[in-house]
């Protein structure tokens, strides 16, 4: 601690008493607003002035001789000075400690609309996967399976697995997307499989939300198989 602040640390017990010069006073009022540990030892001093006057058989002491001489002089203790500068000291650390509140307050709402609009901007790019739904097999044929779609920043992946294909057909399978407002596109192709089974995975620029059904069609495209997301 600073010779300065000790050296006005000093002069609290007289102002208590009302024992400083205008000066003094001055010079220590300018200083406590600004200093936590001074405010604090002023607070535990200030009661001493009446215990002092309480007390029986205590003679004058030469602060308060000196009080009664000077006139001019402050007196904060017979007037009440202390009281009012304490007081003023408490309504200073309970505005600066509201305004200190208010900031926490702003900056974590601030802090919550950041992470909020973050949160907003993060939602449509989780990837999130659907149940998987189960073929339906087109007339004339008896083909299972399920499809998975799982929803991406730039539309669907589509995972597929098929049993029981018709092994005889010619040329490759087709796996088709149709959007709820008519669009169809093709997610991905694949060869005959010898065992008539396939397990496929492919993508469309169809959203999620989007898609109406999901189509196997044959070489000839024919309708094989087709699921509607749940």
């Amino acid at each position: 601690m600073s010779t300065d602040h000790d050296d006005v640390r000093m002069l609290i017990g007289a102002y208590v008493l009302g024992g400083l010069s205008e000066s003094d006073r001055r010079v220590l009022e300018s200083h406590l607003p600004m200093c936590q540990e001074c405010r604090d030892e002023l607070a535990r001093s200030a009661p001493l002035a009446g215990l002092l006057r309480r007390a029986p058989g205590v003679p004058a002491t030469r602060c308060q001789a000196t009080r009664e001489a000077d006139t001019d002089a402050a007196s904060p203790a017979s007037s009440g000075g202390v009281d009012r500068l304490l007081e003023q000291v408490r309504a200073a650390d309970v505005a600066r400690r509201r305004r200190a509140r208010r900031q926490w307050l702003a900056m974590a709402a601030a802090l919550i609309v950041v992470a909020g609009l973050g949160l907003g901007l993060m939602l449509p790019f989780r990837h999130s996967t659907g149940p998987a739904t189960a073929f339906t097999a087109a007339a004339g044929y008896s083909v299972s399976g399920r499809a998975t779609l799982t929803a991406k920043p730039w539309g669907t992946a589509v995972s597929v697995t098929l049993a029981d294909l018709p092994a005889g057909a010619s040329g490759p399978f087709v796996l088709q997307v149709s959007s709820v407002d008519g669009r169809k596109e093709q997610a991905a192709t694949w060869a005959i499989t010898p065992n008539g089974t396939a397990a496929v995975t492919g993508a469309s620029a169809v959203h999620l939300p989007d898609i109406r059904f999901i189509s196997v069609l044959d070489h000839a495209g024919r309708l094989v198989a087709t699921t509607r997301p749940l």
